[in-house]
């Protein structure tokens, strides 16, 4: 790794000139299938971790060990957004979430093999390495969405995800198993992105003031958002763990640590949903949504209320609108 003379500085070279360029070799990828995902035509989102549970299954089917991960990076996103969008999250959110946000999340699965992050011509150089490639088909001619059927009979939920011993350990410094409270968190949505999906703040917080602190500890997630931030005044009477906005680990960690994990339905709180032994109650307020969304969200196999098969038996989705009466009575049903 750092020759200190010069017979190991020739032997590395040597090393160097032919086993880096093993992968390009035949049947060098047989074990792996490679997941493409190309970011003109997915969403830079935590819509990320149903694609990339659904490759982890394709890659069983097909009796492969690893799932390498291709994102391919375009210079003019914004070109591909539409003008709200680019206003609500900033010009520059879509590469912030390559890094900070889609990265972590293929970190949760100890499948993730090799993650490649490139622009179109050079990903196209990666995509002909591999015999097994979803979306199948793709290339630099017909570039593809890695879409996935969430409504799939045979797409059932199995453990896939993991959380590293660090995480963990830290979030218990946070939150040690001496204390015999119940955590029960609660995620929010501030954003203004399609506003009628976000939280009603208000109403949470009333909830958590019903909550016998001596039995739960009462834990806030903002949004990992600027509008996530300015919102933090709001339930500052209230333990705020913002960490876990902007660090996907920890967040997992958190979610895996709680006895509940609860917010409306939304991209951050799914991480939940791929946990075992952990509550999770998720309020779809699909019946606000816009039409022209509503609609786009259904035609991937999404029903209104209903929890997706893939997701743990421990996750409920309820429809309706998080007001202080529902989630009462949402949380009473899980106590009784």
């Amino acid at each position: 790794m750092a020759p200190s003379n010069w017979l190991v500085l020739n032997l590395r070279r040597i090393y160097c000139m032919v086993i880096p360029n093993r992968s390009i070799l035949p049947n060098s990828n047989n074990d792996r299938l490679l997941f493409v995902y190309d970011t003109l035509l997915n969403s830079v989102t935590f819509d990320f971790l149903d694609y990339l549970y659904y490759a982890i299954f394709l890659s069983r089917q097909s009796k492969k060990k690893y799932v390498d991960i291709l994102i391919v990076s375009r210079s003019n996103m914004e070109l591909s957004r539409e003008e709200h969008y680019i206003a609500a999250v900033g010009s520059d959110n879509i590469e912030w979430r390559l890094t900070n946000l889609i990265i972590p999340l293929s970190r949760l699965f100890p499948s993730v093999g090799r993650i490649y992050i490139l622009d179109q011509e050079e990903g196209f150089e990666i995509v002909k390495r591999y015999q097994t490639v979803h979306p199948e088909g793709y290339s630099y001619v017909t570039p593809k969405t890695a879409a996935v059927r969430r409504d799939d009979p045979n797409l059932l939920y199995q453990p896939t995800l993991n959380v590293c011993d660090t995480a963990k350990k830290i979030v218990e410094a946070y939150f040690p198993l001496t204390d015999k409270r119940q955590i029960v968190t609660i995620t929010l949505r501030t954003y203004d992105y399609i506003p009628s999906r976000n939280s009603e703040i208000a109403c949470w917080v009333d909830f958590a003031k019903e909550i016998d602190p001596l039995k739960y500890r009462i834990v806030f997630v903002p949004d990992a958002s600027m509008h996530g931030v300015a919102s933090i005044d709001e339930i500052k009477n209230f333990e705020i763990f913002d960490s876990a906005c902007w660090n996907v680990e920890l967040r997992a960690a958190l979610y895996q640590r709680a006895w509940m994990n609860m917010g409306v339905a939304c991209g951050p709180l799914a991480i939940s949903g791929f946990m075992e032994r952990v509550h999770t109650i998720m309020i779809d307020r699909s019946l606000d949504y816009p039409l022209d969304y509503l609609e786009g969200i259904v035609s991937s196999g999404i029903t209104p209320g209903k929890t997706p098969n893939f997701y743990s038996s421990s996750c409920r989705f309820y429809l309706g609108k998080d007001n202080k009466e529902t989630i009462l009575k949402l949380f009473n049903e899980y106590v009784d």
